[in-house]
């Protein structure tokens, strides 16, 4: 178990990055700045650099991930960790068959929590942390929400002003941005999910205090894993959100993909677990006209279903693993 743990946690960071990612070029592609493939690439390498130099620079939301939970064992911390992931990646599956944009964070967060419980771990929870993912929620919307429109006032005149082919040069660069803020963030969180996997294998607690280098080698596999699964790339997740929602000028492009890479910073610089899927919908719903409202709302029902369908389901592994 302990192995094919370790394993599944290899293809929920692949998987993130074939769902997750492609939020990142889905404007640069949808406005046919750029192809799928080559935009894909580029993500790919931008992603990598993301989630090395953020480690670096502020190691807050791996340390709140880690710190989720803490496991008095090593049995309770693989099982939780492998229903987990097992949630995750079903519903990730089935969310990209229909290329509906879904949030890693919060399913593996509900997953954990659904199997903590069937456990009885009720203790183990630690409240202070999941505050923050709380935090992030409301983040993710209100804030994304503001600095699109404060944006748009700001620069929308200037970037008007600028030739057609120069407008392509700066959606290539705030795409790369906003591919370098996806690693910085969901890197980071799978960084912390490894570390949680590491001391329960252990029997420890996680540290209060963590260093990045410490963890080297684990930031280096998950950097690697999620660069190779973004140049792969989710097409309908890409086409869903880049041209479905509503259609985008270039100068829109650029606004969202700002947007939403000032916010996963703000995020990452202040240790809080933000979805790059929700900040990037929300950006583009804020600045969209003509938006396609039905198309909205099955985006918004995934959202909401997200943390009870994951929760459910990691409970029920649980359950199914312990009769084992």
């Amino acid at each position: 178990m302990i192995y094919l743990t370790g394993i599944l946690i290899i293809m929920l960071i692949f998987t993130n990055a074939i769902t997750d990612a492609p939020n990142a070029i889905s404007t640069v592609v949808g406005t046919k700045v750029l192809s799928f493939r080559k935009a894909a690439y580029l993500s790919a390498i931008f992603n990598f650099i993301g989630i090395i130099c953020m480690c670096f620079i502020n190691f807050s939301v791996a340390k709140n991930m880690a710190t989720l939970i803490n496991f008095q064992n090593e049995t309770d911390g693989i099982i939780s960790i492998l229903a987990s992931i097992l949630s995750t990646v079903i519903f990730s599956i089935i969310a990209l068959k229909y290329g509906i944009p879904t949030s890693e964070t919060h399913s593996l967060i509900a997953g954990l929590a659904g199997a903590s419980i069937a456990l009885g771990n009720y203790k183990s929870i630690n409240f202070n942390e999941w505050g923050k993912i709380l935090i992030g929620l409301f983040w993710s919307i209100g804030c994304t929400y503001l600095i699109c429109k404060l944006l748009n006032i700001l620069f929308r005149v200037f970037l008007e002003r600028i030739r057609n082919s120069k407008i392509k040069i700066y959606q290539i660069f705030s795409c790369l941005v906003l591919s370098f803020m996806h690693g910085a963030q969901d890197g980071l969180k799978f960084i912390g999910l490894f570390i949680i996997y590491f001391a329960s294998i252990k029997n420890s607690i996680v540290p209060e205090n963590l260093f990045p280098i410490d963890y080297i080698w684990i930031i280096i596999l998950v950097s690697t894993t999620m660069s190779i699964g973004v140049g792969f790339g989710g097409r309908s997740i890409v086409e869903n959100i880049g041209s479905n929602i509503t259609k985008l000028s270039n100068i829109d492009a650029i606004i969202t993909d700002i947007t939403t890479g000032i916010t996963l910073f703000l995020a990452s610089f202040f240790g809080i677990p933000v979805s790059t899927s929700h900040c990037k919908t929300i950006s583009i719903i804020s600045i969209g006209k003509n938006i396609n409202v039905k198309q909205v709302q099955e985006i918004l029902k995934a959202w909401i279903i997200t943390f009870p369908v994951c929760f459910f389901i990691s409970f029920i592994i649980v359950k199914i693993i312990v009769l084992l």
